[in-house]
This record gives C-alpha cells, structure tokens and sequence, in this order.
C-alpha cells in the first residue's frame, strides 16, 4: 500500500499533489479539537478578481497558492493487532451529487491519488441518471424498475418509495460490520416519520434532511441538529469530520461507510478557502469545458423535446462550471483526510475505497445547459474508481461497471452473497482477470420528473454496448448511435435502412433487458 503520509516524507512522488509547480511547502498548523487542523499541508487563500469567466491574468502577478486541507484525526490510534489479522476490509464508498465526468482531472488528490493508484472504470454508468433512483441502486443493487424509486419525489420516488429492509447496510450489518452514513443520502429523506428516522441496517448516521450547504437540519442517530451559516457549518466539511470520526471510532472492528457529499449540486457553494481557485492567477486553473456536442447546432435529428429547448447562454455555462470546480475541492479535502485517517490508524491496507457520482451532468452538451436525466454520455458515464493498491493493481479498466454492481461488490468483499433481487454483478472477477468474460451492455431507464428539464424529457429506455447505443422514448422516437465513429453523440442513425438489422438486434436485447 503506498502509505500517504511515508510517501510524503520520502519527498518519492507523492500521492497527493501537494508539490505543484507554485506551491510550496509552506505548514500551518492549528490545533483546535473542536474543529480541525491543518497538519503537514494549509490552505493559504490570495486574493484575485472577483469575476468567473472572463477574468484574465495580470502580468507578473503571483499565483493564488493551492494546498489541500486535511480535517484531522481527534487521536492518533492505530488498530489493534486482531483488526489488522481479520481478513475481512474497510469498505468505503464516496459519493458525489451530480458530478461531471471530466471534473475529476480538476481534483488533485482524486486525480493523483485514487486514479493514479486505483482502478479507474472508464466506462463507469448510472443506470438512471438521476439522483433518487441511482442512490436507490447503489443501495439494492437493482434497477429502477425494479426498486420502483422512478424519480426524486412522490408519488413515483424519493426516499419513502424505496424499502429499506433489505439494502447493502443490512446485509453488511448482519455479516458483523459496523456501518456508517454521512452526508446526503436520499431526495425527499425529510418526507419520512418519523422525522430523521434511522433506516434499518446503520450503526451511526449523520445524514442531511435539508439537502443544502448551509441552513440546514442534520439528523443525528435520529436527533436532530440544527446547523447555520458559519464556515463550520459548511455541510461538506461536516461530513468530512464525521466520516474521519467515525474511521477512529471504528478503528478496531471491519466497517462499511458511505460518505455522502452534497457537492457540487447547485446552487455549486464552495468553502470560502477555495474561493481564490480557477481564477486568474489561481494555482488551479481549467480552460472553459467545450467537446464536439457543446452547445450542438443542428439538432434536427434529435427527439423533439430537445429540438425545442432554449438553452442557457455559453457565459453562464462558462461560470458555472468554474464554480463546480471550487465545490469540488471540499469533496478533495474530504478524500485527503480520509486517506490521512486511514494511515493514522494503520488501516490502508485494510480498505477499499469506491468513488463515483450518482449521476453525470451536461456541461452545454447537446444544447443542455447543467442537467442530468438525459440518455447521452455526459448523463449516464460517471467518475468511478476503486482504490485498493493493497490488494488490486492500478489499471484502467474499459469493462462496463454500473451503480446496481456496487451492493453485490460490496458483499463479495464481505464474504457474504448477495440476494437473489439484485440486478448488477460483482466486479471482483473483473477486478481480478482484465481478461474475463464480462457483460457486454446495459440498461438506462428515465422517467419524467416532478419538474426542471428532466421533466421535459419523456420515459426512455436505452441499451448501450461498447459499440452502439439505441433509445426509445415513450414518444415513439428513436436514436442510434454509432459511438466508436460517433462517440459524441451528434448523428442519429435510428431507422435508416442501412442500419436497420443493427437497430432490430438492439431492439430485441433492449425488450429483454427491460423484463430483467
């Protein structure tokens, strides 16, 4: 395992990228056991303009210095010597709330650290791109026209719809891990009674009712806490603490957590120390998202719902992003803290971590200004990494992992077998020989939302494999895709006759995927 902190201080290349070319190694230590320290690594703050996009550097001015904050251990514990003989790992999944694809080359710890040490799935997919019903498969391991949690809020989804006796925590729990949650968990929580109710199978749960960055209520092992407007109420920071709490906490014993971030979901806050970033002049910078779909002009060819949309403008598209990114630095502290938790208990070697969004998120793709529910790739392919340089070697690995194959993945890990109902597929066969037979397609499935763009969009169903996608709306239209010569999507080739016997074939293993 590359240990973080032996690597730093073998000054070998390191995991975390805190040796960029204008940073420095400039410590701040704070010790405050209420709250958090720097230690090793600070943030130091610059000031630069106050603009988004159309900011532009000044000649000869310093850059804003970048150096990622870890959220300190209350204790510097390490496990007992039978946790650390028990064969059975830590497993840690790290959830993202509509996260671009591409955002993940902007966070340095995920980018070079999990990435560059983990297996990244660069055909990672949700099977609904769409917060509820894709947190709902991560959870049971089943499509959403099975767990029936169709869309964010009643009558066809949010939390209430989904059943709870039966998810990975339960079955973890039972097979003798301590289990933990923090953060989001699912649209429409606070909808339940009774109000903050703890759902079967989790030992500790510190979970957003209010899914929000500041004012919001937290429910705390079912009491609820009330928090405000201070820096330290920053919700992704909270959840930051209580995931490296909770490592302490469980240090001796095999558990599973699930830290739930909120980011970069809009309205896309960011934590003030990482207000100077992708600015002028910033340590961090990123060119304005733009690929061969943005902002497509002629979408003749496209179903009618988004022939008609009035897209936002390319400015605001452009400050937007910017701001996704500076959200998605408090998720990289998160990662960074984490990892510094784990080599301050011993426990590296004895964890897995997963990390992906729960779904993906349009960047003027298509004409879609920032949205999900769609059936293209900038909706459905998501972040998705496993990072476990103990026990699997770095790779990048092109077979197909989905949300609905996490819950089997994760009672594999366990020892355990997964219910009959669930729908996905352990990757540890994957994992283990890149040469395996592997599924060669997969389902995508929306259905319309209570409002927003997702609204507009009618009930699909699509399969995609690694050659071609197919969608059929509840319209009657159609697309095909041809993605290895058309890999952004902008040629429908759906009912020409040339493609004809390609599209029946699609069509049939689509009607069988539907009735899994």
């Amino acid at each position: 395992m590359w240990g973080v902190l032996r690597a730093l201080r073998a000054r070998k290349t390191p995991h975390f990228p805190f040796f960029l070319k204008r940073c420095y190694g400039c410590v701040i230590n704070v010790k405050n056991p209420l709250k958090f320290q720097f230690l090793f690594f600070a943030f130091l703050l610059a000031s630069c303009a106050s603009t988004e996009a159309t900011a532009t550097p000044t000649p000869g001015a310093e850059s804003a210095v970048y150096l990622p904050t870890l959220f300190q251990v209350r204790e510097d514990a390490r496990a007992s010597q039978s946790r650390l003989d028990d064969e059975r790992p830590n497993i840690i999944l790290i959830l993202t709330d509509d996260q671009p694809f591409e955002t993940v080359q902007f966070m340095p710890t995920v980018r070079d650290v999990l990435i560059k040490y983990g297996i990244n799935f660069e055909n990672g997919f949700v099977t609904t791109p769409l917060c509820c019903p894709s947190r709902s498969s991560i959870l049971t391991g089943q499509y959403a026209h099975n767990h029936q949690v169709l869309t964010n809020r009643m009558p066809l989804g949010g939390a209430p719809k989904l059943d709870v006796s039966s998810t990975i925590a339960t079955w973890l729990s039972d097979a003798g891990y301590v289990t933990g949650y923090f953060g989001k968990y699912l649209n429409s929580y606070d909808d339940i009674q009774p109000y903050g109710a703890v759902p079967p199978g989790w030992d500790e749960w510190a979970t957003l009712l209010d899914a929000e960055f500041f004012n919001y209520n937290m429910t705390v092992n079912g009491t609820i806490e009330k928090h405000g407007e201070a820096p330290d109420d920053f919700s992704a920071d909270v959840t930051t603490r209580n995931a490296v709490d909770f490592i302490v906490d469980s240090k001796d014993e095999p558990f599973f957590m699930t830290v739930g971030y909120f980011n970069p979901h809009s309205p896309y806050t960011w934590a003030e120390r990482h207000h100077a970033q992708f600015r002028a002049n910033s340590a961090l910078t990123a060119e304005p998202y733009r690929n061969p779909a943005f902002m497509e002009e002629d979408r003749s060819d496209k179903p009618k719902y988004l022939q008609e949309l009035n897209s936002i403008s390319v400015e605001k598209i452009d400050i937007t992003y910017k701001q996704i990114l500076r959200s998605l630095l408090s998720v990289d502290d998160g990662v960074a803290s984490i990892l510094n938790a784990l080599d301050k208990t011993g426990l590296s070697d004895k964890t897995v971590i997963v990390y992906l969004s729960d779904n993906g998120l349009t960047v003027g793709d298509h004409g879609f200004g920032l949205t999900k529910n769609c059936p293209y790739e900038s909706c459905i392919r998501v972040p998705f990494i496993m990072y476990a340089p103990g026990m699997f070697p770095a790779r990048a690995e092109t077979g197909f992992a989905a949300n609905i194959d996490l819950a089997p993945t994760f009672a594999d890990l366990a020892g355990i077998s997964a219910p009959v109902s669930v729908d996905g597929i352990s990757l540890l066969p994957l994992i283990g020989n890149a040469n395996t037979t592997w599924r060669d397609d997969l389902l995508f499935e929306h259905w319309p939302t209570e409002d927003g763009i997702g609204s507009l969009i009618p009930e699909f169903y699509a399969v995609r494999t690694a050659e071609w996608k197919y969608v059929e709306y509840s319209t009657g239209e159609r697309e095909l895709y041809d993605l290895i010569n058309d890999p952004y999507e902008l040629n429908n080739l759906a009912d020409r006759p040339e493609y004809a016997e390609i599209q029946s074939q699609l069509k049939a293993r689509l009607d069988a995927l539907k009735k899994e």
